[in-house]
């Protein structure tokens, strides 16, 4: 969570933080304490998201694939 702060202190970046879906509590815990500076810049994602994402796009990828417009 430090090297994120630091990133977006250095360069104003996007924070994207993913983390298990088990974890989530801990990662908001430590936004509205130690990192609550940077607690409404974080864009917070749990990792089923991710999982969700790739399985959505890559069935995208197939459809297309099947009409022959890929």
């Amino acid at each position: 969570m430090g090297k994120l702060k630091n990133a977006f202190d250095s360069w104003n970046s996007n924070i994207f933080l993913i983390v298990p879906d088990e974890d989530v509590p801990k990662a908001k815990e430590l936004l509205t304490g130690t990192f609550h500076e940077i607690q409404g810049k974080v864009k917070l994602v749990e990792l089923g998201k991710i999982d969700e994402l790739f399985e959505r796009k890559k069935a995208y990828r197939d459809f297309e694939a099947e009409l022959g417009i890929l």
